[in-house]
């Protein structure tokens, strides 16, 4: 055992002593008036000496990598020891001291402002509360382990509540719901849902499964419900059971309806879903909606369980770096899409086809040949949140990569054991070895890049260093041929080709053509056009959002001349038309392979794109 897992070890068997304690912090929530979106907040401890105690608000949520700044939504924080008031300053950004003046109960109070909406944050309106306890609970410091209970006092209104945390108590008389945590993380990662909705329920692998509908929208119960168990059941035997220290024994998926918009956040043993209300009638929309539950749902086991090691026990003040977000959310998006497949919904050309389209999808960015997938997912903090003009110059989604080298590595692995085992095999490994070991505590330790590498060596065994090498830490294309090719039942083509492109994009702006992105190889940036540019004219021609018809149009000149307004200043720019490549992947089985009979035989191409169905 190495020193980090040592470490992790320790502090992860704590958290059984801690839990098996009495509620030692406990936590109050009024929700006086909703329509004002307030909570009022009591954190309650006991104080055994005279000492300053700090409370801190996190500056992030799990799942989400960016600083999110949660603190500034809490107002009047406020301490007393025994009723007596305590002197309360505050020390930085997100942390509070208090001295507590001896031994006594001592009570913070605080409000916290939840008005605004998404799957990551709280949201409080005359209709509901979705809670997500990052954004709400402030947490002792230094007490992080020890566990608790948060009462919440519900509007009389509002009939339903719903929460991965173990229920203790419901008066309804009162309306009030008490659930317990044992430990902080528990406490953040356990999201709330109070208000009125439907609640569907189904049984995988034995555990009760629970979908909170909230808000108005058009979905099938009975269908709904059929569906998201066959998901979860397909994705439950990646791995092949439920992880051991889900206590209570359930799963909790909270659907948010909204008008638009989407997305999702995994938790511990639950999730939050965001979709558009009556995009159950769509087909296609309702299938992408089947995507995010898959995707969501692994995440149960891929990055809650197994997880790269410095993504928990969580520093919840400063970011959380890892090299490995494309395993925890690109592989993660790689099975979504395969268990469309499993179930059959897909077929294997279907599959294929959604793998090009990544493919292209991603070499077709200019940032694809100026980032390593490592940097990527180290720079999640800075980049993957906050894009600018000149995003797509100098990088990408870890998700979309990761989805291609998911499928690269899967494909490998199928082929150099004959179709005996494949990436669901690792992820077994990975389950056992960091999360199965009893010596390391509850809910297992992290893997680092080189113990993520070695697993896959043992499972295909097989070298994979080149080939992580080049995946991982270079900026290149991938053999795609040769890893997919499947001798001779697939064939991987590049058909690249130029197109009539000036290497800008445009918007229409109160009727004037304005730019909002220059491709870093462009003719624009090799002119001198600039991003917030206004595009007059080309080559003596009035442009009205339309700079690639009229260079067609004009029989595509060699030079061009382009007339741009920059600031209110009017501005030529003259230089040789540089046509762009656009790459264009396709991803093609055989003749044999399209048919019935070959899915019937066992073998490489046939275990990895199989269904289960």
């Amino acid at each position: 055992m190495n020193q980090i897992k040592f470490i992790l070890s320790f502090v992860l068997l704590s958290m059984i002593s801690h839990s098996t304690q009495a509620f030692s912090i406990n936590y109050k929530v009024d929700l006086p008036k909703p329509s004002n979106h307030y909570a009022k907040v009591q954190m309650i401890f006991k104080a055994e000496k005279d000492t300053v105690f700090q409370v801190g608000m996190p500056v992030w949520t799990p799942g989400s990598y960016l600083v999110r700044e949660f603190s500034k939504s809490v107002e009047n924080v406020s301490a007393t020891i025994n009723g007596e008031p305590l002197n309360v300053r505050k020390s930085r950004k997100n942390v509070w001291d208090i001295e507590s003046k001896g031994k006594g109960l001592i009570t913070i109070s605080y409000w916290v402002y939840c008005f605004e909406f998404s799957a990551r944050t709280s949201f409080i309106n005359e209709s509901q509360a979705l809670i997500n306890g990052a954004s709400f609970f402030m947490y002792l410091k230094g007490s992080e382990q020890e566990s608790g209970k948060v009462e919440f006092h519900i509007p009389q209104q509002w009939k339903n509540h719903i929460s991965s945390m173990k229920e203790v108590s419901f008066n309804p008389s009162t309306n009030t719901v008490v659930y317990s945590f044992y430990n902080y993380d528990i406490l953040v990662d356990s999201p709330i849902q109070l208000g009125t909705f439907d609640i569907l329920e189904f049984d995988v692998l034995n555990v009760p499964h629970y979908v909170a509908l909230v808000g108005t929208n058009n979905a099938k119960h009975e269908e709904l419900k059929n569906d998201m168990k066959a998901v979860c059941a397909s994705m439950a035997k990646i791995v092949g059971e439920f992880p051991k220290d889900v206590n209570p024994n359930k799963y909790v998926f909270i659907v948010q309806h909204v008008e638009s918009g989407g997305g999702g956040i995994e938790h511990l043993n639950s999730t939050v879903l965001v979709m558009p209300r009556f995009n159950y009638s769509s087909p296609a929309k309702y299938r992408s909606f089947m995507n995010l539950v898959a995707h969501e749902y692994f995440h149960l086991w891929n990055v809650k369980r197994i997880r790269p090691v410095n993504l928990g026990p969580f520093d919840y003040d400063n970011e959380n770096y890892t090299h490995s977000l494309w395993v925890a959310e690109g592989i993660t998006s790689y099975y979504d899409e395969l268990a469309m497949r499993r179930l059959g919904w897909v077929g294997p050309q279907d599959f294929l086809n959604t793998l090009a389209k990544y493919i292209n999808y991603h070499e077709n960015r200019p940032g694809s040949k100026h980032a390593t997938l490592h940097e990527v997912s180290f720079d999640a903090w800075i980049k993957e949140y906050r894009p600018n003009e000149n995003t797509k110059n100098n990088g990408y989604s870890y998700y979309t990569k990761g989805f291609i080298i998911a499928a690269l590595l899967d494909a490998r692995i199928c082929e150099k054991t004959n179709g005996k085992k494949s990436l669901d095999d690792v992820f077994k490994k990975l389950y056992n070895d960091f999360y199965g070991a009893e010596n390391f505590g509850p809910i297992g330790t992290g893997f680092t890049d080189d113990e993520f590498l070695k697993v896959c060596n043992e499972v295909a065994e097989y070298d994979f260093t080149e080939d992580f090498n080049n995946w991982l830490d270079e900026a290149n294309t991938p053999d795609y041929q040769t890893i997919i090719g499947f001798k001779g039942d697939i064939s991987v083509n590049n058909k690249s080709t130029n197109h009539s492109d000036f290497g800008v994009n445009t918007k229409t702006t109160n009727g004037k053509t304005i730019v909002d992105f220059v491709h870093r190889e462009g003719t624009g940036e090799s002119i001198g056009v600039n991003v917030n540019d206004e595009i007059i004219g080309i080559n003596g021609y009035r442009v009205e959002n339309n700079m690639i018809t009229l260079y067609e149009q004009l029989g595509k000149p060699e030079n061009v001349n382009i007339l741009i307004s920059r600031g209110g200043e009017i501005k030529e720019f003259s230089g040789k038309y540089k046509a762009l490549p656009k790459q264009n992947w396709s991803i093609e089985l055989s003749s044999e392979a399209q048919k019935d009979s070959f899915w019937k035989e066992n073998g490489a191409l046939q275990y990895w794109l199989r269904s289960d169905n």
